[in-house]
């Protein structure tokens, strides 16, 4: 089933669509944060050292799923890929979604030569957090948020 879904990188045209899946995991996103943020990373082309990657069904324009990525330095792992904000929304297989996109995470930390994968992850986000780890994912730490106004 893994095979079903292709992930490419975020193009123009995939912003509006993915809008109603990022706030499934996102409540309150509003579309000018969304807009501008996509917008953005759709303008860093391959080699840009952030990005999002977006999953769809083999043959179907409408995503299924996407994740952010960004490269960071890390004082014990080094040059390191960080990944946030998961979507996978599919009826049948979400897991397989979850998969396609952790393998392309992969791809995108060898081309990078990242030592590690740092997924952050919301404490509802329990499936997220199981499939990533039957895929090699594990627990490291803890991350605490401080809202600003």
């Amino acid at each position: 089933m893994r095979n079903d879904v292709v992930v490419e990188a975020i193009t123009a045209g995939d912003i509006r669509p993915l809008y109603p899946l990022v706030m499934a995991t996102e409540p309150g996103l509003l579309w000018s944060q969304w807009d501008r943020y996509a917008k953005r990373l759709v303008r860093g082309g391959p080699r840009a050292k952030e990005g999002i990657v977006v999953a769809r069904r083999r043959g179907h324009l409408m995503p299924c799923g996407a994740v952010c990525y960004r490269l960071d330095r890390d004082l014990r792992h080094g040059l390191m890929l960080t990944a946030e904000h998961f979507v996978a929304v599919d009826l049948l297989y979400p897991q397989a979604v979850l998969a396609a996109l952790a393998a392309a995470l992969d791809d995108i930390a060898d081309r990078f030569g990242c030592a590690a994968i740092r997924s952050v992850l919301h404490d509802r986000d329990v499936t997220v957090a199981e499939n990533l780890s039957i895929v090699g994912h594990s627990r490291d730490g803890l991350t605490l948020t401080k809202h600003r106004l």
